[in-house]
């Protein structure tokens, strides 16, 4: 539905137009952010002149959907927020390792290396057959069988 597509944009949603054929929606993102068109080359995004870092995603609409529109624009979304995240945490690193060359002597640092801990891998979780509770059985009837019963159209073993 159109409303979802549009909350899932956030405050980075300015606006949908159709002109001349083509689909177009308008975002406002941050100054530093990087935009890209699709592989296919169908959507392009052109920079507005009025503001800085308005956007305008757009395609002929016999090419592309409004859907693969918002799809490209989430996509840049994503792509510019783990690149803010992953400049954080090198800042943050850089940072540590001020620290640690401050207060460790050479032959130390020289001794450093870099490690990453490969993430554990989750067990599946067991699936459990739930087992039917076996109530007891009662007899309706006060016949007592002493002999076998022999039940036509089974076979035995």
């Amino acid at each position: 539905m159109l409303q979802d597509e549009i909350m899932k944009l956030g405050d980075y949603f300015r606006g949908i137009e159709y002109f001349n054929d083509a689909l177009i929606v308008k975002v406002n993102f941050p100054p530093r952010w990087q935009v890209y068109p699709s592989i296919d080359g169908n959507i392009k995004p052109a920079s507005g002149e009025k503001i800085a870092g308005e956007y305008f995603y757009y395609g002929d609409m016999n090419k592309v959907s409004l859907d693969e529109i918002f799809e490209l624009i989430k996509e840049t979304i994503d792509a510019n927020k783990d690149a803010e995240s992953k400049i954080q945490l090198l800042n943050d690193k850089v940072n540590e390792l001020k620290e640690l060359f401050k207060r460790e002597p050479l032959d130390r640092l020289l001794k450093l290396n870099f490690i990453i801990e490969e993430a554990k891998e989750k067990k599946p979780k067991r699936k459990y057959n739930k087992k039917k509770k076996v109530e007891d059985v009662k007899v309706e009837s006060d016949t007592i069988l002493t002999e076998p019963v022999i039940i036509e159209n089974e076979k035995e073993d």
